[in-house]
């Protein structure tokens, strides 16, 4: 008797499927490692070159290339084929990895820095994608579990492996370990996974991808420059106009295109649109956490680097454990998709609020339960959001849509991080050494990541968990 499934989109033996599953986690992996080592390495590598002043610039390197191809990728896996896409872009990606390790000159760096996220955004959804496809739907949620807990293994194990590495004096090493999991996952994705892509001619957009990458360069490149240099310089402004203007360009080409990069009819989807929504709100208080919870902790609350360092160590082993138990409960019931978007925003919520009231007295074991309590919120957003936007697509949308839900995550941290920018700017403005003013700043930071997820539990027991439902009841 055949072990192969055949109520699934690619349907696979037993052995082949669980090679492909494993070849998504060792892509997602790879992913949080790049992330965080880079991350981690960026000062170190920044130093040899003599070049700090570029720092923030690469920063920006590093997200811009990510957040342009992500959308465009999914719709390239939908023409070219998926497996096609993981091998190029994964191969790649790769090469830049490992050629990061050996140049020390600014511009070439950049370069490869910039084309390594470009590549990771074109392959970034395809986990996501090609889980959905090879398993039955009650055991999509778990699938999803195991790459969330891949992310936040990846994340851990990278950063820490980079900085043992580092002060082994293996800089270039630290830099390209992440290329291993990633070359694993590619050859094990290209060695079981057949080729499924859109018969006849392919056409690629590419005016529509020219389009949506002036945009987004535009766009991406004044939030995270409008902080730094000021809202109303003639940069930013030309930079929001220009990005403005290739919004409205992009809109107009892809309602003409044959093959767009993001079908404009996504938008007419409301299921859809509502939980796109969801997913920009659970990931909008991420910049509050990682960049304004430590900061709080050592210049209003008064503890050590260390201490600050530590406050992510609950939260992470709860992202690793956690997800594989929410997936396998979230796929038991339908109503428990809804169920688990509750806990995702309401377990931000009110943990930022709580964190919103910080004074100098304020007992810094708040901040570790605080943000474990978010680790769980986190868990239980990984399962249930990117699932329940799959499901209300048919099936030659879901790479263009999948890439899209993530594209939408991606731009709610951007943003999120302007807009604490400003809010922490207009409080410590008069004194930024001030600590009352400091916590004023980290205060209105946490109201407001508590206010927007607040709205997002509302949007999801007014709208969403009526959709799921009648969704049930549909099927």
């Amino acid at each position: 008797m055949s072990d192969v499934q055949t109520n699934v989109a690619i349907p696979l033996p037993k052995a082949k499927k669980n090679m492909v599953q494993l070849g998504c986690i060792c892509l997602m992996l790879s992913i949080a490692m790049f992330g965080l080592s880079l991350a981690t390495l960026q000062a170190p590598v920044l130093e040899e070159m003599n070049a700090m002043n570029y720092f923030s610039l690469l920063t920006i390197f590093s997200s811009l290339g990510l957040a342009i191809m992500t959308p465009i990728g999914g719709k390239l896996g939908d023409l070219l084929g998926r497996r096609n896409i993981v091998i190029i872009s994964g191969t790649i990606c790769a090469v830049c990895g490992i050629g990061m390790g050996f140049v020390r000159a600014l511009i070439p760096f950049m370069i490869l820095r910039l084309l390594l996220g470009a590549a990771q955004g074109a392959f970034t959804a395809a986990p996501y994608i090609l889980v959905r496809e090879i398993n039955e739907p009650k055991d999509v949620p778990k699938a999803m579990g195991l790459l969330s807990s891949s992310i936040a293994v990846g994340g851990f194990v990278g950063s820490i492996i980079a900085g043992i590495l580092t002060d082994m004096g293996f800089l270039n090493i630290a830099i390209m370990f992440p290329a291993i999991p990633l070359i694993i996952g590619v050859l094990l994705i290209g060695m079981n996974l057949p080729n499924k892509k859109q018969e006849g001619k392919v056409n690629v957009d590419v005016p529509g991808i020219v389009a949506l990458t002036i945009a987004l360069s535009g766009i991406l490149l004044a939030l995270n420059y409008g902080p730094r240099i000021g809202w109303g310089d003639v940069k930013i402004i030309v930079g929001f106009v220009i990005g403005i203007i290739a919004v409205f360009i992009f809109v107009k080409v892809e309602n003409k295109s044959q093959e767009p990069v993001i079908p404009m009819h996504l938008f007419k989807n409301k299921n859809y649109i509502s939980l796109l929504v969801v997913g920009f709100i659970c990931y909008f208080y991420m910049n509050a956490m990682n960049t304004f919870a430590p900061l709080a902790v050592q210049k209003v609350i008064g503890s050590s680097t260390a201490v600050s360092g530590a406050l992510q160590m609950p939260r992470t082993i709860i992202t690793i454990v956690l997800p594989l138990i929410a997936g396998a409960w979230v796929g038991k019931k339908a109503q428990n998709v809804w169920k688990s978007m509750v806990i995702a925003t309401l377990l931000v919520g009110v943990p930022l609020a709580v964190l919103g009231f910080t004074t100098t007295n304020t007992s810094v074991m708040i901040y570790f339960v605080a943000i474990a309590i978010t680790g769980i919120a986190e868990s239980f957003r990984a399962v249930s959001i990117t699932p329940a936007a799959q499901a209300t697509l048919e099936q030659k949308e879901l790479g263009v849509g999948t890439s899209l839900v993530n594209f939408v995550n991606s731009l709610s941290g951007l943003i999120a991080a302007a807009v604490f920018g400003i809010a922490y700017d207009i409080n410590t403005k008069a004194d930024p050494q001030s600590v009352s003013n400091i916590a004023a700043g980290v205060n209105s930071v946490f109201l407001i990541s508590a206010l927007v997820s607040i709205v997002g539990l509302a949007i999801v027991l007014l709208v969403v968990r009526k959709q799921i439902n009648a969704q049930a009841k549909a099927a």
